[in-house]
């Protein structure tokens, strides 16, 4: 006999006891000694006692619920000081803090000076062990200047402790500060900025959680979903699934349309854990005081401490249908979600709640994929909530179920799946703006004007005439001015061969704001437009990835080229929203690609340059003979020191490549992309 049965029995038994002694006296008189009476009451008395502390000791083992309306963030760039210093010096790899930040702020100082202050790399050393380069006195004393003679209130701030962390750390943060100003960039709003941290904070999950420093873990925006198919509980709770399952499951999703569900086996909720302390209180103050009433009392929490151990494990045999209205929307549309939840077994469901798997990388524009309700045999209800659609292919994960008893002190946890799948295609619209390619072209007649005179529009070079030039070539004004022939030549127009390459490397996946795009969605976006662009005007243009999920579509043309550049911008992992990990070997990837491409075949490089190492690239490709044009999403920020030197270390790079001959299309985030490459033109016209 099992311990719940014998508890059942020994409550109902209880019970009648009670009700006895109060209806008829007499017959349960029996001769107990008076001393007896008391010791029964002081034992329950202790273990009531024993009930709550060990009630005090345990926690509720209720399931928790996912948080699907949290959307995924991306990291801000310059999360911290030593990842923005990194960007100056190769400090990282000394051992002291202290003495890392001393060298970044010192080689960003000279960079700084030296670019914009016009000094030699002498003259600004000079200049920061004067401390003549700013007007902030602490900040010239951190890179070799006279200390300042601190004030009262200074003095008082470090003996109180100060704010905003030690006296080094402040000191720091100014002297960034005073050197970013040095370089005079346009400034930023930072309302947004502060706003956006502070929605940040009430969001979900970072892409940039784990031992990686932009690394992601799915898991993470799913947390309290404590049943996966097929995995193993922590809390040694067994996992029934498909046709094995005991409590009517179905088998996986076939053309019938059923549903896969996965149980875990029933546990207790530890609810009403504690509740016996009222029957055992009320037994032992009763017997001590012999008092019938509240020994009747007692009993009844007995009774009712009985009935919740008695309770029946809730059955789970629902159907799930999910429906959307639109299952290949544009981005940006929104998309109506239909959860369609019936009750197929034969006993209700007195407490029934349903979370819904939306995709990590969807947000939720309108209503709620929550659902608490009660449902009898047969009966069905819905849930209908609207989120935005976003490229990519995005499946729906499954549905979390939680059915309890009447009681709450049992529940079942389900997942089930229902297999649906949103598919986002981005728009290959061209842009308004012509891309900035190189004069380098092909052989074949195109948009992009040579330096070779010959057949064009644009007026290239006289030439001495020759017999059979075209009479529409002959310069008659010089005829007419001097006697002689002359022919015009034009600049020719030829097609370019252009690969479109996108930064997917983890530390492109930055952006400046919690409800912001990150850097690779806005490349992402912006590659379906320069490639119809180019595609328009004649050329041959590919495209591929630059991160550990290696893409490659060659440069061609047509229609069924054109329909394959746009499925693998949606499909392709490499172009994820959600960085993929794995080792990149970059040196590598170089060589592939310099096998697989013709000299003269041209790059436009879409990353936001806010690392070194993406201008080293783009160097490099230029210097193998590919000429390169990098088209720079922009997501720095200048709220704080850290975030202001990235956004110096980035316009740094960015004067580096022009200098070095690498075009750079410099896209402010508030920016379309069409302004951003007419600006270009007018700058650079021709």
């Amino acid at each position: 006999m099992s311990a719940r049965r014998v508890l059942v029995i020994a409550g109902v038994v209880a019970f009648a006891l009670g009700l006895v002694a109060i209806v008829s006296p007499g017959l349960a008189a029996l001769a107990l000694d008076r001393v007896f009476v008391s010791v029964v009451g002081v034992v329950a008395l202790l273990q009531a006692l024993r009930v709550v502390q060990a009630r005090r000791r345990r926690d509720l083992t209720r399931s928790r619920t996912p948080d699907p309306e949290a959307l995924l963030t991306a990291p801000l760039p310059g999360g911290d000081l030593d990842e923005a210093l990194g960007q100056f010096t190769e400090s990282r790899r000394l051992s002291y803090r202290r003495t890392r930040a001393e060298r970044g702020l010192r080689a960003a100082a000279i960079a700084v000076l030296t670019e914009y202050g016009n000094d030699s790399e002498h003259d600004a050393e000079a200049r920061l062990e004067r401390g003549t380069w700013t007007d902030d006195p602490y900040a010239a004393a951190f890179l070799g200047g006279p200390p300042p003679e601190p004030s009262i209130r200074a003095r008082l701030r470090a003996a109180i402790g100060g704010r905003g962390g030690s006296r080094f750390e402040r000191n720091a943060r100014r002297t960034a500060n005073a050197i970013v100003d040095q370089a005079d960039l346009p400034s930023r709003s930072t309302a947004r900025a502060t706003d956006d941290a502070r929605k940040r904070a009430d969001r979900g999950p970072v892409i940039g959680s784990g031992e990686s420093s932009f690394s992601f873990d799915a898991a993470s925006r799913r947390a309290g979903v404590a049943v996966t198919n097929g995995a193993d509980t922590t809390d040694g709770s067994n996992i029934t699934d498909g046709a094995d399952a005991t409590d009517g499951t179905r088998g996986a999703n076939g053309a019938d349309g059923t549903n896969r569900i996965a149980s875990r086996d029933p546990r207790s909720t530890g609810h009403w854990y504690g509740v016996s302390v009222v029957a055992l209180v009320s037994i032992g103050v009763g017997a001590l005081v012999e008092q019938s009433a509240v020994l009747l009392a007692g009993v009844v929490g007995v009774g009712f401490a009985a009935y919740t151990r008695s309770a029946t494990p809730p059955n789970i045999d629902l159907s799930i249908d999910r429906t959307l209205d639109d299952e290949r929307p544009a981005p940006g549309e929104e998309v109506e979600v239909t959860l369609t939840v019936a009750n197929e077994g034969d006993r209700s469901c007195p407490d029934l709640r349903l979370v819904d798997g939306v995709p990590d990388t969807l947000a939720v524009a309108e209503g709620s994929p929550r659902l608490g309700t009660a449902l009898r045999s047969g009966e069905e209800t819905t849930l209908t909530y609207t989120v935005t659609a976003r490229r990519g292919v995005h499946a729906f994960d499954s549905t979390l179920v939680i059915a309890r008893d009447l009681t709450g002190s049992i529940e079942r946890e389900s997942v089930v799946e229902t297999g649906t799948e949103l598919r986002c295609l981005p728009r290959l619209r061209a842009t308004a703006a012509p891309v900035p390619l190189r004069e380098s072209a092909t052989r074949y007649a195109g948009q992009v004007a040579t330096s070779t005179g010959g057949e064009g529009v644009e007026f290239h070079a006289t030439r001495e005439h020759r017999p059979g030039d075209p009479m529409n070539r002959i310069d008659w004004r010089r005829r007419a001015r001097t006697g002689e022939f002359a022919t015009l030549e034009f600049r020719e127009e030829r097609a370019a061969t252009v690969l479109v390459v996108i930064d997917t490397r983890e530390s492109a996946y930055i952006a400046p704001g919690p409800e912001t795009p990150h850097a690779v969605d806005r490349a992402v976006d912006a590659t379906g437009r320069v490639f119809a662009a180019l595609l328009d005007e004649g050329n041959r243009a590919g495209i591929a990835a630059f991160g550990p999920d290696p893409c490659w579509l060659a440069p061609d043309t047509g229609v069924d080229h054109r329909t394959r550049v746009r499925e693998s911008l949606a499909t392709d992992p490499a172009f994820a929203s959600i960085p993929q990990r794995g080792a990149f070997r970059s040196r590598q990837w170089l060589r592939t690609l310099r096998r697989r491409l013709r000299t003269g075949t041209q790059v436009v490089f879409l990353s936001p340059l806010c690392d070194e190492y993406a201008a080293t690239v783009a160097r490099r490709l230029d210097a193998y003979g590919y000429p390169t044009t990098v088209i720079s999403p922009d997501p720095t920020t200048d709220r704080t020191a850290e975030q202001r030197l990235t956004r110096l270390g980035r316009a740094l790079r960015i004067t580096d490549l022009r200098r070095a001959g690498v075009r750079v299309v410099d896209w402010p985030w508030d920016d379309s992309l069409d302004a951003a490459l007419a600006r270009f033109a007018e700058r650079r016209p021709g």
